[in-house]
């Protein structure tokens, strides 16, 4: 094989090879210009709506924090102290070959004597602490 050709074939590999890696980057750039556009209509968006919400949403917003702490807090000692009791539905899963699946499933009721959280309850507890208590972590001044 002559030598010209070998360098014919390598100029070529070499150019393409360049082209293709140029490209890979400017579709990188182009990427994060379109991530950083992003983070800013977000940021824009959030400020206004920061702006909107004013005095009436921070009310709404500490309503919100006191009746989940009342269904956290207060119910289950008031029921503690009254002796109330709530029936709870759930399915059990039968034995046998396919228990296991949860294809075939008996309902049980099930009295208890005291206040039942559901898992909405514990979540928007989650949700709270981690609105109010979370950002306290990040100081918003320079």
């Amino acid at each position: 094989m002559p030598i010209e050709l070998i360098s014919l074939i390598t100029g070529n590999v070499s150019g393409f090879v360049f082209k293709l890696i140029a490209s890979q980057v400017e579709g990188q750039q182009r990427q994060q210009e379109m991530l950083l556009k992003k983070q800013e209509a977000a940021d824009n968006s959030a400020d206004k709506a920061a702006q909107r919400g004013g005095e009436s949403g921070a009310w709404v917003r500490r309503f919100i924090v006191i009746m989940v702490m009342v269904g956290v807090i207060i119910f289950p000692f008031i029921l503690a102290v009254l002796g109330g009791s709530v029936t709870i539905e759930e399915d059990v899963p039968k034995g046998g070959l396919f228990g296991f699946l949860g294809l075939h499933s008996k309902e049980l009721l099930t009295v208890t004597g005291s206040y039942f959280i559901l898992p909405e309850i514990r979540s928007s507890v989650l949700a709270v602490v981690g609105f109010y208590f979370g950002s306290s972590c990040f100081s918003n001044k320079k």
